[in-house]
């Protein structure tokens, strides 16, 4: 087997979530959630570790995503507990509200991804990064990620920003720099069902404020453990310190092995998701031939061109030399159809 292989994996176990983002494309109609059902949840993932198993895959990383997977403890362990089970590496992604609630089983995760658009409460509020008018604060955020290290020093944080219409003039780097995380990755908005995405000047304006890689490489641990590699840009070995990963809208495409809350394979691409036949049915190989995924474009995403290209195309846009480092006001009222 060839240790040095990877692949992640992410499962939408569930629709559900405590905010409202206006640009969230995690949407299904409400499809049955299957996550609860622990013989169903050991058919997709051993059918998962099965096939990647048999393609030398020396390592398989669950990534659980939502909806807000951390709202529902108990589904979570279930799912968390099987993946152990099989060997698996086990991430989530979660929007933080309710980060405490994986403290119970976080010795079993080797990486919290946390959703964090803005650190301004009246932007999360437009964005709908709100619950009952509550948002996450800077300082609960740390809190709370230092209380998932306190249970397990050698997790991993990463943290996701998309870029979208209200956050594009937000610098955030100074403040993401204190919470000493391995990696921050930018997407651009995606436009889905009818949501236009994001303009070009307002994602290569978050690029120029906040692409700062030295800075967050100065609270980063030199050398991660090999198993994580993968997520750093070099697969080779652990000392790769690149943090900052950027990622436009045809990056994303077809790059992603995503599994949707009823169990199917699903992919993005166009206006609407296309969908396998569910995983509790048939083999991971036979779903694999019912969607477009582009293997390269998964290992193109965990390089530093992609992101090298993104701040080169910033640069271009706005005619500025390689030594222009300044952070400049880009705000603009723009119609709401471009939101």
């Amino acid at each position: 087997m060839n240790y040095s292989k990877t692949i992640v994996i992410s499962w939408h176990v569930t629709e559900a979530c405590n905010y409202h983002c206006k640009f969230c494309f995690a949407k299904w109609n409400k499809l049955v959630e299957i996550w609860g059902d622990p013989a169903n949840v050991e058919k997709v993932i051993s059918n998962i570790c099965k096939y990647f198993r048999g393609q030398g895959y020396g390592h398989i990383r669950l990534n659980i995503v939502g909806g807000e997977p951390v709202m529902f403890p108990e589904r979570l362990w279930n799912v968390i507990e099987t993946a152990y089970k099989y060997n698996m590496e086990i991430s989530i992604i979660t929007n933080g509200s309710h980060l405490e609630n994986i403290r119970p089983f976080a010795h079993m995760i080797s990486l919290v991804g946390i959703s964090v658009d803005s650190l301004d409460c009246q932007t999360n509020m437009n964005i709908g990064r709100e619950c009952g008018g509550k948002t996450v604060s800077f300082e609960q955020l740390r809190q709370k990620i230092e209380d998932i290290r306190s249970a397990n020093p050698d997790v991993r944080i990463k943290l996701n920003t998309v870029v979208n219409g209200f956050n594009y003039n937000e610098v955030l780097v100074e403040s993401f720099a204190k919470l000493k995380v391995h990696k921050w990755k930018i997407f651009r908005q995606m436009p889905f069902k009818g949501n236009g995405g994001v303009n070009d000047y307002q994602f290569y304006a978050f690029i120029k404020n906040n692409y700062k890689e030295e800075l967050m490489q100065r609270s980063v641990p030199s050398v991660l453990p090999l198993p994580f590699a993968f997520e750093t840009g070099n697969s080779n070995n652990g000392s790769s310190k690149q943090v900052i990963f950027i990622e436009n809208n045809e990056a994303m495409t077809e790059s992603y092995l995503m599994v949707s809350p009823d169990g199917r394979l699903f992919q993005n691409g166009g206006k609407e998701y296309c969908y396998s036949s569910p995983l509790t049915e048939i083999s991971f190989v036979e779903a694999l031939q019912e969607i477009k995924f582009d293997l390269l474009k998964f290992d193109e995403r965990y390089e530093s061109y992609l992101t090298m290209q993104a701040v080169n195309e910033m640069r271009s846009f706005f005619h500025l030399d390689e030594d222009d480092t300044e952070v400049f006001d880009c705000f603009c009222d723009f119609d709401n159809d471009l939101l």
